[in-house]
């Protein structure tokens, strides 16, 4: 493959990534609204009627986990990560590129790791048809596919 070629579909896969990345950004935000909608809904529901719901804790929380992990790769995109810079801004411009790439390549092999086994336990949830000891009884494989979701786009941001 030439130069240009690979250039171009780095460039083409950059763009595709790029426009999943702020789409599961919008739908982080999304879940963020039903999560406050349905606590909101509980919280009126308990208090004034004295009848609270039995899905608004349980759905919270996997929204909270969608809310985490779909929206990591877009906080990566936008800067809004923890950096702490106690050692690194002691450093100079060439010792913090290099300590930079080294932390991100220390990140981007955990992040892989960590992928792989999101993938099994989603795998094995799905097969096993684990679910939710709950009165919702929810597939767990749907929750737990936010996170593999999430972690592997984390992984392509980061590259």
């Amino acid at each position: 493959m030439s130069k240009n070629r690979t250039k171009l579909v780095i460039t083409a896969l950059s763009k595709v990534i790029g426009k999943i990345t702020i789409s599961l950004g919008y739908v982080s935000g999304v879940f963020a609204l039903m999560m406050m909608f349905g606590i909101g809904y509980d919280v009126i529901m308990r208090h004034l009627f004295n009848k609270p719901t039995i899905w608004a804790d349980e759905v919270s929380c996997y929204l909270l986990v969608g809310i985490t992990f779909l929206g990591a790769a877009y906080t990566l995109t936008r800067g809004g990560h923890i950096y702490v810079e106690t050692l690194v801004g002691k450093l100079g411009p060439k010792a913090q590129k290099r300590v930079t790439l080294l932390t991100d390549a220390l990140t981007l092999i955990f992040l892989v790791v960590l992928t792989r086994q999101a993938y099994w336990l989603v795998r094995d949830s799905f097969v096993s048809k684990r679910i939710s000891a709950t009165l919702l009884r929810t597939p767990l494989f749907i929750p737990q596919l936010f996170i593999f979701i999430g972690l592997a786009c984390l992984s392509l941001q980061l590259l």
